[in-house]
Protein backbone atom coordinates (compact mmCIF):
# COMPACT_ATOMS: atom_id res chain seq x y z
CA UNK A 1 0.00 0.00 0.00
CA UNK A 2 0.98 3.64 -0.44
CA UNK A 3 0.15 6.59 1.81
CA UNK A 4 1.43 10.12 2.34
CA UNK A 5 3.65 10.55 5.36
CA UNK A 6 1.54 13.31 6.89
CA UNK A 7 -1.61 11.15 6.70
CA UNK A 8 -0.01 8.21 8.51
CA UNK A 9 1.75 10.51 10.97
CA UNK A 10 -1.58 12.12 11.90
CA UNK A 11 -3.24 8.72 12.40
CA UNK A 12 -0.43 7.54 14.69
CA UNK A 13 -0.66 10.77 16.71
CA UNK A 14 -4.42 10.39 17.13
CA UNK A 15 -4.06 6.78 18.25
CA UNK A 16 -1.09 7.40 20.55
CA UNK A 17 -3.15 7.70 23.80
CA UNK A 18 -4.82 4.34 23.12
CA UNK A 19 -1.57 2.39 22.71
CA UNK A 20 -0.48 1.21 26.18
CA UNK A 21 3.07 2.12 27.20
CA UNK A 22 3.45 -0.86 29.50
CA UNK A 23 1.60 -4.09 28.92
CA UNK A 24 2.14 -7.79 29.35
CA UNK A 25 0.73 -8.24 25.83
CA UNK A 26 3.43 -6.87 23.51
CA UNK A 27 1.20 -6.92 20.43
CA UNK A 28 -0.81 -4.03 21.90
CA UNK A 29 2.14 -1.72 21.21
CA UNK A 30 1.14 -1.85 17.53
CA UNK A 31 -1.46 -0.10 15.40
CA UNK A 32 -3.61 -2.32 13.22
CA UNK A 33 -4.16 -1.38 9.57
CA UNK A 34 -7.11 -3.22 8.07
CA UNK A 35 -10.13 -2.63 5.80
CA UNK A 36 -9.59 1.09 5.25
CA UNK A 37 -8.99 1.83 8.94
CA UNK A 38 -6.21 2.34 11.46
CA UNK A 39 -7.07 1.06 14.93
CA UNK A 40 -5.62 0.51 18.39
CA UNK A 41 -6.81 -0.89 21.71
CA UNK A 42 -5.65 -1.40 25.28
CA UNK A 43 -8.39 -4.04 25.76
CA UNK A 44 -10.58 -1.58 27.71
CA UNK A 45 -10.82 1.16 25.06
CA UNK A 46 -10.61 0.81 21.28
CA UNK A 47 -10.37 3.54 18.65
CA UNK A 48 -10.71 3.12 14.90
CA UNK A 49 -9.95 5.84 12.34
CA UNK A 50 -11.18 5.79 8.77
CA UNK A 51 -8.11 5.77 6.53
CA UNK A 52 -9.13 4.92 2.95
CA UNK A 53 -5.52 4.48 1.81
CA UNK A 54 -5.27 1.28 3.87
CA UNK A 55 -5.45 -1.54 1.33
CA UNK A 56 -3.51 -4.19 3.21
CA UNK A 57 -3.56 -5.82 6.62
CA UNK A 58 -0.55 -5.29 8.87
CA UNK A 59 0.67 -4.12 12.27
CA UNK A 60 2.79 -0.99 12.75
CA UNK A 61 4.97 -0.55 15.85
CA UNK A 62 3.41 2.76 16.92
CA UNK A 63 6.28 4.32 18.83
CA UNK A 64 9.07 3.36 16.41
CA UNK A 65 7.19 4.42 13.28
CA UNK A 66 6.01 7.70 14.86
CA UNK A 67 9.60 8.60 15.74
CA UNK A 68 10.78 7.73 12.22
CA UNK A 69 8.11 9.81 10.49
CA UNK A 70 8.97 12.92 12.52
CA UNK A 71 12.00 13.33 10.27
CA UNK A 72 10.44 12.41 6.92
CA UNK A 73 8.79 15.24 4.92
CA UNK A 74 5.01 15.06 5.13
CA UNK A 75 4.60 15.30 1.36
CA UNK A 76 6.60 12.11 0.77
CA UNK A 77 4.73 8.98 -0.25
CA UNK A 78 5.40 5.86 1.79
CA UNK A 79 5.25 2.40 0.31
CA UNK A 80 4.44 -0.23 2.97
CA UNK A 81 4.90 -3.91 2.25
CA UNK A 82 4.81 -6.92 4.55
CA UNK A 83 6.62 -10.18 3.92
CA UNK A 84 6.08 -12.69 6.69
CA UNK A 85 7.00 -10.93 9.94
CA UNK A 86 9.07 -8.28 8.17
CA UNK A 87 7.37 -4.92 7.52
CA UNK A 88 9.15 -2.69 5.00
CA UNK A 89 8.86 1.09 4.55
CA UNK A 90 10.34 2.95 1.62
CA UNK A 91 10.24 6.55 0.43
CA UNK A 92 12.32 8.76 -1.80
CA UNK A 93 15.76 8.64 -0.22
CA UNK A 94 15.13 6.16 2.59
CA UNK A 95 13.83 2.85 3.81
CA UNK A 96 13.20 0.98 7.06
CA UNK A 97 12.36 -2.55 8.11
CA UNK A 98 10.63 -3.73 11.29
CA UNK A 99 9.96 -7.16 12.72
CA UNK A 100 6.27 -7.23 13.67
CA UNK A 101 3.69 -9.78 14.85
CA UNK A 102 1.10 -11.20 12.51
CA UNK A 103 -2.19 -9.23 12.28
CA UNK A 104 -3.99 -12.38 13.40
CA UNK A 105 -2.23 -12.05 16.77
CA UNK A 106 -3.92 -8.69 17.45
CA UNK A 107 -6.93 -9.01 19.80
CA UNK A 108 -10.42 -8.38 18.39
CA UNK A 109 -11.56 -4.76 18.63
CA UNK A 110 -14.41 -3.93 20.99
CA UNK A 111 -17.85 -3.64 19.41
CA UNK A 112 -21.26 -2.50 20.58
CA UNK A 113 -23.64 -4.98 18.99
CA UNK A 114 -26.84 -3.82 20.72
CA UNK A 115 -28.26 -0.37 21.44
CA UNK A 116 -29.61 2.50 19.40
CA UNK A 117 -27.37 5.34 18.17
CA UNK A 118 -28.50 8.83 19.17
CA UNK A 119 -27.24 12.17 17.82
CA UNK A 120 -25.93 14.38 20.62
CA UNK A 121 -24.43 17.87 20.81
CA UNK A 122 -20.80 16.91 21.30
CA UNK A 123 -19.65 20.49 21.92
CA UNK A 124 -21.63 20.38 25.15
CA UNK A 125 -21.14 16.75 26.20
CA UNK A 126 -17.43 16.14 25.60
CA UNK A 127 -16.09 19.22 27.46
CA UNK A 128 -18.46 18.45 30.35
CA UNK A 129 -17.17 14.88 30.60
CA UNK A 130 -13.57 16.12 30.43
CA UNK A 131 -14.20 18.67 33.20
CA UNK A 132 -14.99 15.75 35.55
CA UNK A 133 -11.61 14.03 35.19
CA UNK A 134 -9.93 15.94 38.03
CA UNK A 135 -12.54 14.57 40.44
CA UNK A 136 -12.20 10.86 39.59
CA UNK A 137 -10.57 8.63 42.18
CA UNK A 138 -7.24 7.03 41.32
CA UNK A 139 -7.27 4.29 43.95
CA UNK A 140 -8.88 1.07 42.75
CA UNK A 141 -10.48 0.07 46.07
CA UNK A 142 -13.75 1.68 44.95
CA UNK A 143 -13.64 1.13 41.21
CA UNK A 144 -16.96 2.88 40.57
CA UNK A 145 -15.40 6.18 41.72
CA UNK A 146 -12.60 5.99 39.12
CA UNK A 147 -14.95 6.91 36.26
CA UNK A 148 -17.22 9.70 35.06
CA UNK A 149 -20.91 9.11 35.77
CA UNK A 150 -23.45 9.80 33.03
CA UNK A 151 -27.19 9.86 33.74
CA UNK A 152 -29.56 9.95 30.77
CA UNK A 153 -32.93 11.61 30.33
CA UNK A 154 -34.55 14.82 29.07
CA UNK A 155 -31.52 16.51 30.56
CA UNK A 156 -28.18 14.73 30.90
CA UNK A 157 -26.23 14.72 34.16
CA UNK A 158 -22.49 14.21 34.50
CA UNK A 159 -20.68 13.73 37.81
CA UNK A 160 -17.50 12.42 39.40
CA UNK A 161 -16.22 12.14 42.95
CA UNK A 162 -13.29 10.61 44.80
CA UNK A 163 -14.71 10.64 48.33
CA UNK A 164 -13.10 13.97 49.25
CA UNK A 165 -14.59 16.20 46.55
CA UNK A 166 -17.02 15.87 43.68
CA UNK A 167 -18.29 17.75 40.65
CA UNK A 168 -21.82 17.70 39.20
CA UNK A 169 -23.42 19.33 36.17
CA UNK A 170 -26.78 19.15 34.42
CA UNK A 171 -26.56 19.58 30.64
CA UNK A 172 -29.35 20.91 28.39
CA UNK A 173 -29.17 17.92 26.05
CA UNK A 174 -31.50 14.92 25.88
CA UNK A 175 -30.25 11.35 25.62
CA UNK A 176 -33.01 8.76 25.88
CA UNK A 177 -32.52 5.65 28.04
CA UNK A 178 -32.38 2.51 25.88
CA UNK A 179 -33.43 -1.00 26.97
CA UNK A 180 -33.55 0.04 30.60
CA UNK A 181 -30.07 1.60 30.54
CA UNK A 182 -30.42 4.99 32.22
CA UNK A 183 -26.79 5.70 32.98
CA UNK A 184 -23.19 4.63 32.71
CA UNK A 185 -19.85 4.91 34.48
CA UNK A 186 -17.24 5.74 31.83
CA UNK A 187 -13.59 4.97 32.67
CA UNK A 188 -11.49 8.11 33.11
CA UNK A 189 -9.02 6.80 30.52
CA UNK A 190 -11.78 6.60 27.91
CA UNK A 191 -12.90 10.17 28.66
CA UNK A 192 -9.30 11.39 28.34
CA UNK A 193 -8.93 9.71 24.94
CA UNK A 194 -12.33 11.03 23.80
CA UNK A 195 -11.31 14.59 24.71
CA UNK A 196 -8.02 14.20 22.81
CA UNK A 197 -9.79 12.98 19.67
CA UNK A 198 -12.55 15.58 19.89
CA UNK A 199 -9.99 18.39 19.92
CA UNK A 200 -8.11 16.96 16.95
CA UNK A 201 -10.76 15.59 14.58
CA UNK A 202 -13.41 17.73 12.86
CA UNK A 203 -16.98 16.44 12.87
CA UNK A 204 -20.26 17.13 11.12
CA UNK A 205 -22.46 20.00 12.43
CA UNK A 206 -25.51 19.04 14.47
CA UNK A 207 -28.76 19.26 12.51
CA UNK A 208 -30.61 22.50 13.19
CA UNK A 209 -27.53 24.48 14.24
CA UNK A 210 -25.61 26.73 11.83
CA UNK A 211 -21.98 25.71 11.39
CA UNK A 212 -20.89 29.06 12.84
CA UNK A 213 -22.29 27.99 16.23
CA UNK A 214 -19.83 25.07 16.30
CA UNK A 215 -22.42 22.56 17.46
CA UNK A 216 -20.69 19.38 16.30
CA UNK A 217 -22.60 16.12 16.36
CA UNK A 218 -21.55 12.81 17.81
CA UNK A 219 -23.47 9.56 17.73
CA UNK A 220 -23.71 7.79 21.07
CA UNK A 221 -24.65 4.13 21.45
CA UNK A 222 -24.98 2.63 24.91
CA UNK A 223 -25.86 -0.71 26.42
CA UNK A 224 -25.32 -2.26 29.85
CA UNK A 225 -21.63 -2.99 29.39
CA UNK A 226 -20.32 -0.84 26.53
CA UNK A 227 -20.35 2.70 25.16
CA UNK A 228 -19.61 3.66 21.58
CA UNK A 229 -19.07 7.20 20.28
CA UNK A 230 -18.77 8.11 16.60
CA UNK A 231 -17.89 11.48 15.04
CA UNK A 232 -16.07 12.53 11.93
CA UNK A 233 -13.90 9.58 10.98
CA UNK A 234 -13.53 8.34 14.55
CA UNK A 235 -15.18 5.45 16.37
CA UNK A 236 -14.36 5.04 20.07
CA UNK A 237 -15.63 2.04 22.00
CA UNK A 238 -15.09 1.44 25.71
CA UNK A 239 -16.09 -1.01 28.37
CA UNK A 240 -18.11 0.54 31.19
CA UNK A 241 -17.33 0.26 34.88
CA UNK A 242 -19.80 -2.00 36.63
CA UNK A 243 -21.60 -0.73 39.70
CA UNK A 244 -24.27 1.72 40.79
CA UNK A 245 -23.49 5.42 40.84
CA UNK A 246 -23.58 7.16 44.22
CA UNK A 247 -26.31 9.74 44.73
CA UNK A 248 -24.12 12.73 43.90
CA UNK A 249 -27.10 15.04 43.60
CA UNK A 250 -27.92 14.79 47.31
CA UNK A 251 -24.82 16.81 48.13
CA UNK A 252 -25.85 19.81 46.02
CA UNK A 253 -29.51 19.90 47.06
CA UNK A 254 -28.86 20.67 50.71
CA UNK A 255 -29.97 24.13 51.79
CA UNK A 256 -26.97 26.19 52.87
CA UNK A 257 -27.35 28.54 55.80
CA UNK A 258 -24.28 30.61 54.90
CA UNK A 259 -23.17 31.97 51.52
CA UNK A 260 -20.06 33.95 50.67
CA UNK A 261 -19.47 35.56 47.28
CA UNK A 262 -16.04 36.71 46.21
CA UNK A 263 -14.01 37.42 43.09
CA UNK A 264 -12.22 34.24 42.09
CA UNK A 265 -8.83 35.95 41.39
CA UNK A 266 -8.91 37.60 44.86
CA UNK A 267 -9.64 34.26 46.49
CA UNK A 268 -6.92 32.47 44.52
CA UNK A 269 -4.28 35.09 45.38
CA UNK A 270 -5.14 34.87 49.07
CA UNK A 271 -4.87 31.07 49.08
CA UNK A 272 -1.56 31.17 47.22
CA UNK A 273 -0.11 33.52 49.81
CA UNK A 274 -0.77 31.04 52.61
CA UNK A 275 -0.21 27.78 50.73
CA UNK A 276 3.37 27.16 51.87
CA UNK A 277 2.46 27.50 55.52
CA UNK A 278 -0.73 25.45 55.03
CA UNK A 279 1.30 22.60 53.55
CA UNK A 280 3.41 22.55 56.69
CA UNK A 281 0.25 21.42 58.47
CA UNK A 282 -1.29 18.65 56.31
CA UNK A 283 -2.44 21.14 53.65
CA UNK A 284 -5.04 22.74 55.91
CA UNK A 285 -6.23 26.23 54.98
CA UNK A 286 -8.68 27.98 57.34
CA UNK A 287 -11.39 30.27 55.99
CA UNK A 288 -13.27 32.59 58.35
CA UNK A 289 -15.60 35.43 57.41
CA UNK A 290 -17.32 38.19 59.28
CA UNK A 291 -19.36 40.94 57.65
CA UNK A 292 -17.68 42.03 54.42
CA UNK A 293 -14.27 40.35 54.83
CA UNK A 294 -12.93 36.83 54.57
CA UNK A 295 -9.64 35.79 56.13
CA UNK A 296 -7.54 32.96 54.76
CA UNK A 297 -4.86 31.48 56.99
CA UNK A 298 -2.29 28.72 57.11
CA UNK A 299 -0.54 27.83 60.33
CA UNK A 300 2.14 25.52 61.61
CA UNK A 301 2.88 24.77 65.26
CA UNK A 302 6.59 24.85 64.42
CA UNK A 303 6.93 27.62 61.81
CA UNK A 304 4.19 30.14 62.53
CA UNK A 305 1.16 31.52 60.70
CA UNK A 306 0.26 33.50 57.59
CA UNK A 307 -3.12 35.21 57.33
CA UNK A 308 -4.56 37.48 54.63
CA UNK A 309 -8.02 38.95 54.10
CA UNK A 310 -9.99 40.42 51.22
CA UNK A 311 -13.51 41.87 50.67
CA UNK A 312 -16.53 39.61 50.13
CA UNK A 313 -20.29 39.74 50.44
CA UNK A 314 -21.95 37.25 52.77
CA UNK A 315 -25.43 36.00 53.67
CA UNK A 316 -26.59 34.32 56.84
CA UNK A 317 -23.97 35.64 59.22
CA UNK A 318 -20.41 34.85 60.18
CA UNK A 319 -18.83 31.45 59.64
CA UNK A 320 -15.69 29.41 59.25
CA UNK A 321 -14.50 26.20 57.59
CA UNK A 322 -11.20 24.44 56.88
CA UNK A 323 -10.38 22.92 53.50
CA UNK A 324 -7.53 21.25 51.64
CA UNK A 325 -5.29 23.89 50.04
CA UNK A 326 -4.52 21.80 46.93
CA UNK A 327 -8.20 21.16 46.24
CA UNK A 328 -8.96 24.86 46.57
CA UNK A 329 -6.19 25.88 44.20
CA UNK A 330 -7.21 23.24 41.66
CA UNK A 331 -10.71 24.68 41.68
CA UNK A 332 -9.75 28.36 41.55
CA UNK A 333 -7.00 28.16 38.93
CA UNK A 334 -7.81 30.32 35.92
CA UNK A 335 -11.31 31.34 37.02
CA UNK A 336 -12.63 34.86 36.57
CA UNK A 337 -15.71 36.57 37.96
CA UNK A 338 -17.70 35.66 41.05
CA UNK A 339 -17.46 32.42 42.99
CA UNK A 340 -20.15 31.51 45.54
CA UNK A 341 -19.21 29.33 48.52
CA UNK A 342 -22.16 27.76 50.37
CA UNK A 343 -21.65 26.37 53.87
CA UNK A 344 -24.12 24.49 56.06
CA UNK A 345 -21.75 23.99 58.99
CA UNK A 346 -18.07 23.46 59.75
CA UNK A 347 -18.57 19.70 59.37
CA UNK A 348 -20.80 19.59 56.29
CA UNK A 349 -19.76 19.47 52.61
CA UNK A 350 -18.92 22.90 51.12
CA UNK A 351 -20.39 23.86 47.72
CA UNK A 352 -18.74 26.09 45.13
CA UNK A 353 -20.58 27.59 42.17
CA UNK A 354 -19.11 29.58 39.30
CA UNK A 355 -21.20 30.65 36.31
CA UNK A 356 -22.29 27.69 34.20
CA UNK A 357 -19.37 25.47 35.21
CA UNK A 358 -19.97 22.30 37.29
CA UNK A 359 -20.97 22.59 40.93
CA UNK A 360 -18.03 21.41 43.04
CA UNK A 361 -18.33 19.98 46.54
CA UNK A 362 -15.39 19.66 48.96
CA UNK A 363 -15.39 17.81 52.24
CA UNK A 364 -14.21 20.00 55.16
CA UNK A 365 -11.30 19.21 57.47
CA UNK A 366 -12.05 19.12 61.19
CA UNK A 367 -9.61 21.41 63.03
CA UNK A 368 -9.09 23.11 66.35
CA UNK A 369 -9.81 26.80 65.87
Amino acid sequence: MQIRVDRLREALELLHPVVPRKTSLDVLGNVLLRNGRAAATDLEVAVALELPEVECECLLPQELVAKLLKYVPGSEVLTIEQKGKSLGFSWDGGQATYEVPKPADYPPLLEVKTGEAQAVDGETLVPALSAMLAYCATAKDRLVLTGVHLTLGETTEVAAGDGFRLAFQTLPIAVSPVDGVEGAVIPASAVTILGHLWRKVPGAPLDGFPARLLKRRLELTLNKTMLQVRFGRVTLTTRLIEGASPNFKQFIQQEAALKVRMLAPDFERAVRRVQDMARENSGIVRLAWSGAALSVSGRSSEKGQVEVSFPVTSEGGDGRVALNVSYLLDYLRGREGLVTMSVISEKAPVLFRHGTSPVVVMMPIFVQW
